[in-house]
């Protein structure tokens, strides 16, 4: 059998969701013989049974099951393997950037099109991660870019504070001491938190680190929490929302962090200056 076949782990697998040759033919457009051929292969090659046989009854053995993962994990390696081979064809830089769930509501989101839009020429990646996976991925050189609210200090990381978003405590009623247990916790990042342990006593009905989910469910079922101002403005125009005063220093930091000694030092240093024109 020649094992980067992948037809014959995809074949393995649809017998195995369906426990049914004929329906693992079907579903693949191929012959019950040839479904039956394929199996035979991998069994051969693995000299082991990989399903019991009763009547109308298929089920797989332990060898079988211990074959889904590895075929699983063979058939994403291939795909991957193509994708990649097929950007280089096409000469295309592939790009990653990851923006804390904070930073993606405040400030990325935004601004997508234009960033799209910016690496015409580039295989793109974007992703919402936590900042600890972010630092990890930048770390593993899986990822050229990370958006966050506080800087990484290490020496194996840059970071470069290209500009700031501006935050509002707001809330669906003009008096917001009327929804005191319905305060939602949008952490936006370690300075806020601090600040916001010294300035409130509030304590959060729900703590999240998504703007969007804070604001659908103060929208919902009403409630106050500290949102950015890019996000709340057309409510407060319509007076679904009520702009409350706060003690916090509300302006926060958006920093570009990447990996020391980068691959694509140009690219990244171009993105940094269109990402502060947009400021």
């Amino acid at each position: 059998m020649n094992i980067m076949d992948i037809r014959v782990f995809k074949t393995f697998l649809q017998v195995a969701k369906t426990k049914h040759f004929g329906h693992a033919a079907e579903n693949l457009f191929i012959t019950q013989a040839a479904v039956s051929a394929r199996i035979k292969q991998l069994e051969e090659f693995y000299d082991s049974t990989l399903f019991i046989r009763d009547k109308n009854n298929l089920k797989l053995t332990p060898a079988g099951e211990t074959l889904i993962a590895h075929a699983n994990l063979m058939i994403e390696q291939m795909e991957q393997s193509k994708q990649s081979i097929a950007l280089a064809k096409q000469q295309k830089i592939k790009f990653d950037i990851a923006a804390t769930p904070n930073i993606w509501d405040a400030f990325l989101s935004s601004r997508i099109n234009k960033s799209i839009a910016f690496f015409q020429q580039v295989s793109l990646g974007m992703e919402i991660s936590a900042r600890e996976t972010i630092q990890r991925k930048l770390d593993e050189r899986t990822l050229d870019i990370g958006l966050l609210t506080d800087p990484i200090k290490n020496t194996d990381f840059n970071n470069v504070l290209i500009g700031y978003f501006e935050l509002a405590l707001v809330s669906t009623s003009k008096d917001y001491h009327d929804l005191i247990e319905q305060y939602v916790f949008v952490d936006w990042g370690l300075t806020f938190q601090k600040e916001h342990t010294l300035h409130h006593k509030f304590q959060p009905a729900l703590r999240t680190t998504t703007a969007m989910i804070a604001l659908e469910v103060i929208l919902l079922e009403g409630g106050f929490a500290y949102l950015p101002i890019e996000l709340i403005t057309p409510l407060v125009e319509s007076k679904e929302l009520f702009i409350i005063d706060s003690p916090l220093l509300i302006k926060r930091p958006i920093y570009l962090v990447t990996r020391a000694n980068s691959n694509n030092n140009k690219l990244l240093a171009n993105y940094k200056d269109f990402l502060q024109t947009m400021q």
